[in-house]
């Protein structure tokens, strides 16, 4: 899939959202398409933060194997490229860039066509059976709602101190809006934390089918993510057009 937003067009701006801190104290975040010169700060944020918390991520200790984080920063350069990845970007309380607080790095999928990251060589295995495993099992769309392409994402991630405001939620509801604009008339994704799928159900998402990660065994039949802080992933979409 090439890039779904031409470079000459500036990044969406999709939506201001005003809420108050612990302390009343109001903020404000501005949901918008990533702008080129910040995607590596965005590739940085996803492993700083995504890599530590993600569920499958963190018991296979991805942050501290090199081979697994790059493999996983290409994916995520390869889907940055396409245009859309959207951030939630707040002032800098020290001036300076506005601080990602909030992100989801988005990709187009059609049925008859390859998208960005479907001819990746991976060098990392487990980075290449997580995705065998879950990103693929997102294609399930085609076959509930009848398209042909759809919107998927790698990765929702929410910086620690910006937890707890509902930000996942309203990065996922701007996928309402994405949908009409580029013509994609569905999305689905593989939610793995329980504050992930509670996001996703809060934002209009239905659940298509729920795996136990015990019940994920390599060829040995030992399992893949043994000890996991979640009890299951589930595969979730909602039409968008």
């Amino acid at each position: 899939m090439p890039r779904i937003r031409p470079a000459s067009t500036p990044p969406k701006v999709w939506k201001v959202i005003e809420k108050s801190d612990k302390n009343g104290k109001p903020m404000k975040f501005t949901v918008q398409e990533i702008p080129e010169d910040r995607y590596e700060d965005a590739v940085q944020h996803m492993c700083t933060y995504f890599l530590a918390d993600e569920p499958t991520c963190n018991c296979l200790n991805a942050k501290d194997d090199p081979v697994f984080v790059d493999d996983i920063s290409t994916i995520w350069r390869l889907l940055l490229a396409e245009g859309i990845s959207i951030a939630a970007f707040t002032d800098n309380p020290n001036g300076g860039k506005p601080i990602i607080a909030g992100m989801n790095a988005l990709g187009i999928d059609g049925k008859n066509q390859k998208d960005s990251i479907s001819g990746y060589q991976f060098k990392s295995d487990k980075c290449k059976t997580t995705f065998e495993i879950i990103a693929t099992a997102t294609k399930v769309v085609y076959e509930r709602y009848g398209v042909d392409k759809y919107l998927y994402a790698i990765g929702l991630s929410v910086d620690p101190d910006y937890r707890g405001y509902g930000l996942g939620k309203d990065i996922l509801k701007i996928r309402d809006l994405i949908g009409p604009l580029y013509g994609v008339p569905a999305t689905a994704t593989a939610f793995t934390s329980i504050i992930s799928q509670k996001s996703a159900a809060g934002a209009g998402f239905e659940e298509f089918l729920s795996r136990d990660f015990a019940d994920l065994l390599d060829k040995d039949g030992k399992e893949i993510y043994p000890g996991i802080n979640s009890k299951s992933f589930k595969i979730m979409g909602k039409r968008l057009t």
